[in-house]
């Protein structure tokens, strides 16, 4: 009897697109991490005092080879990038969680990798119920570390990450930040994990390079096998396994078809972004420190939509910067980009945002003491950023938005804060920029029903629309059970986004839109459609979104985007005839999304 011959079929998952283009090649199923870890007991002072010891030398491995992979991040990639590997180095300096897992050590005589695990557990704990979503990828950072620590005490070996087979797809739970530092840039096509967000280490390495990525397949790890054949899709977010040749062939002829990314659209990164009927769209970065002002310089944005100051934190403690620290970094922001504009977010506190030590907790952070409220309850931090910020506004064009203002009053109560500091300021002789623009962000349900009303006293407006959504749809999206429901294009969203920009343009000032809408083409132009002007987004993504504005007619734009409104009831309608009109109006849309 002949023997049975297996066939695979070919399987498809959809997740999340990060870095577009398509990648075809061999998969490399990594697993990381520590796997169990297990409790031994110490029953001597002696022994004690050896793990000690032996923690403190694996320190010193870690460090050693954190240093090996920093270089490797500054050849391949440019120092700006060295910051990841950085913030790594630095945590193995932090005395206070050193000590947290020596005293362990010490009080509970356990071996160093379980103290590691508990402390880690402990912190992973905190910064998985951040809702913010950047703030709780940094969690990935401290977990990176422990694990590496760990693996050097066990002596565990690791792929070599810097020596890889060519031409491969690299399938993860997920890849830690210094796994994805480490990478031979050169054989390695896509990454696909089954966890991350837009804004996770892996997904912004990605982007740099050009290398196409999905993340958030939930169970592409569990499907894949080392040596199958895969296709990846980064714009589409799809990963098919083990494809049919006539898939091969139609993915192979996309591919092959253009170049995709930043990589083709950063040649003409420095152009103005002007639609086919000559509007100019401007398009800024959003930035989270001093570090990322050379990719908002090199990938052509026109400034600074969005620095979030709350960011600038010293690390391990959450300690608030002094005057000095503050107004040194905003002063040299404000000199790096000269006559260029600089939106600086007043720091954005408390609730589910950036913790205070000490600070209380809350049954509902969302709704509790966070943005402007923290601030106007705390004035003290207020004022000294204020102070700051007037004082380095003498040095560029900068401006301050007001975080999750949800009335007039807020703003009132602000503004006056702002005279007080300005006529400090005066006293002592000190120059600022007595026009500097005061706006606030839209970012709560009243903020847009008021909308006219806060137009009359703001400077301008900041369309929020990562908060903005949840709070409008009442959906937490990083809630697996409900994140389905947090949807950009729901009709209610558009609405909100268009009594907005109604609102601003009826008072004359500027509305912008920061949140991660703007860096998704297709919402994009939604928002351009809607009536905003200026968007912000993060800087690897300002040469597609430039693009794109290229290939369209703004009158068109408009008209699709009543259409919408009118027509559908449904996130589900509108995203259909939206990616049926587009590439129908607009002939050269997809071709400039992907290169």
């Amino acid at each position: 009897m002949a023997s049975e011959r297996i066939v695979t079929l070919e399987t498809k998952l959809s997740g999340l697109g990060v870095s577009p283009g398509i990648a075809i090649g061999t998969a490399l199923c990594l697993e990381h991490g520590n796997g169990n870890v297990h409790r031994t007991q110490l029953r001597t002072e002696h022994q004690v005092g050896q793990e000690i010891r032996r923690l403190r030398k694996a320190i010193v491995i870690a460090r050693e080879q954190l240093q090996t992979i920093k270089r490797h991040v500054e050849s391949a990639l440019g120092a700006h990038h060295a910051y990841i590997i950085d913030a790594h180095l630095l945590m193995l300096e932090d005395t206070g969680l050193i000590r947290d897992i020596e005293s362990l050590i010490t009080t509970e005589r356990v071996n160093s990798e379980w103290a590691i695990r508990v402390v880690t557990d402990r912190l992973m704990r905190a910064y998985s119920s951040i809702k913010d979503e950047y703030l709780r990828e940094r969690g990935t950072d401290i977990e990176d570390v422990m694990n590496r620590l760990t693996r050097v005490l066990s002596g565990q070996r690791t792929v070599n990450l810097a020596q890889l087979p060519s031409h491969v797809i690299l399938i993860a739970e997920d890849i830690p930040p210094s796994y994805a530092a480490d990478l031979d840039f050169k054989h390695v096509l896509g990454f696909a994990t089954n966890t991350g967000g837009w804004t996770s280490h892996t997904a912004i390495i990605a982007r740099s390079l050009a290398i196409p990525a999905v993340v958030g397949l939930h169970n592409a790890l569990q499907q894949a096998a080392t040596g199958d054949a895969v296709i990846l899709d980064g714009l589409s977010g799809e990963i098919i396994f083990n494809p049919s040749r006539e898939t091969i062939r139609y993915y192979e002829a996309r591919r092959d078809s253009a170049t995709f990314g930043p990589a083709k659209s950063r040649t003409k990164a420095n152009e103005p972004a002007i639609t086919q009927d000559g509007q100019t769209i401007t398009v800024r970065a959003n930035i989270d420190a001093i570090t990322d002002l050379e990719d908002v310089k090199r990938y052509g944005a026109t400034g600074i939509g969005l620095y979030r100051s709350e960011l600038f934190m010293h690390s391990g403690d959450n300690k608030i910067p002094d005057e000095e620290e503050q107004f040194s970094e905003y002063r040299r922001v404000a000199e790096s980009l000269g006559n260029t504009v600089v939106t600086i977010r007043a720091f954005d506190l408390g609730g589910d945002k950036a913790p205070i030590k000490g600070a209380e907790k809350e049954p509902n952070p969302s709704l509790g003491l966070r943005g402007i409220r923290y601030l106007l309850h705390y004035p003290d931090i207020f004022h000294t950023q204020l102070r700051a910020i007037l004082r380095a506004s003498h040095y560029g064009r900068l401006r301050v938005v007001l975080p999750l203002v949800s009335d007039v009053a807020e703003l009132r109560m602000s503004r006056r804060i702002v005279e007080e500091v300005k006529t400090g300021l005066r006293s002592e002789g000190i120059p600022f920029d007595d026009k500097l623009k005061v706006g606030v962000m839209v970012e709560v349900p009243s903020a847009v029903i008021g909308a006219d009303t806060l137009a009359r006293e703001a400077d301008l407006f900041s369309l929020g629309t990562n908060d903005l959504i949840q709070y409008l749809l009442g959906v937490d999206r990083i809630n697996e059970n409900v994140s389905y429901l947090y949807q950009p294009l729901h009709p209610t969203v558009l609405r909100a986004i268009r009594q907005t920009v109604l609102a601003a343009s009826k008072a004359s000032i500027p509305v912008e839109v920061c949140g991660e809408m703007s860096a998704n083409p297709a919402q994009a132009a939604m928002l351009i459609g809607l009536g905003v002007r200026t968007l912000s987004m993060t800087p690897t993504s300002v040469p597609i979104i430039k693009n794109l504005i290229r290939s369209v007619n703004l009158q068109d734009l408009g008209r699709l985007a009543d259409e919408l409104i009118v027509k559908c009831a449904t996130a589900k309608e509108v995203e259909e005839l939206l990616f049926r009109e587009l590439p129908r109006r607009f002939p050269g849309f997809f071709a400039a999304w992907i290169g």
